[in-house]
């Protein structure tokens, strides 16, 4: 197949012939790539009569299944388990559980419970659009041990 890619501008490949390399090298050449794997699905799709597509999201649910194939991640730092799916959502509720606790505990005795949990959520809120979620509790924790904290007398 390369023979026939470098002496022509354009190959016909028939359905099923196999793998196709293609060397992308910018945006527009992607969005061409995207375009035309559009226009194939659709007239595989056309070409067969039994198969619908699905309409509607697809489902992103974990399966236990291929848990049991996939290598254990390592606990979670300064031992925090990981939660049992691996979900990061799930993940991200359990350290932050962890979060209110720790603070919670140092500073209950000069806060209310409900202050400090008002602290922290208004906190976590800030964070709501941050597309890379890592070190969301660690810095809620930070900011929110801030505003509870009193500034020592100068």
């Amino acid at each position: 197949m390369h023979k026939p890619l470098r002496e022509c501008a354009s190959v016909r490949i028939r359905p099923g012939s196999g793998w196709v390399g293609v060397w992308l090298g910018g945006d527009d050449d992607v969005a061409l790539l995207v375009s035309l794997v559009s226009i194939a699905i659709k007239a595989n799709l056309a070409t067969l009569d039994t198969v619908q597509p699905r309409v509607g999201p697809c489902s992103l649910g974990y399966s236990h299944l291929a848990e049991q194939f996939m290598p254990q991640p390592p606990p979670g730092r300064g031992g925090l388990p990981m939660t049992p799916s691996g979900n990061p959502v799930e993940r991200e509720e359990h350290v932050m559980r962890e979060v209110t606790d720790r603070l919670l505990r140092r500073l209950g005795g000069n806060h209310q419970p409900t202050q400090v949990s008002q602290v922290i959520d208004a906190v976590y809120r800030r964070f709501d659009d941050r597309p890379v979620r890592d070190f969301v509790p660690v810095l809620v924790e930070r900011f929110a041990r801030e505003k509870l904290t009193p500034d020592p007398p100068a």
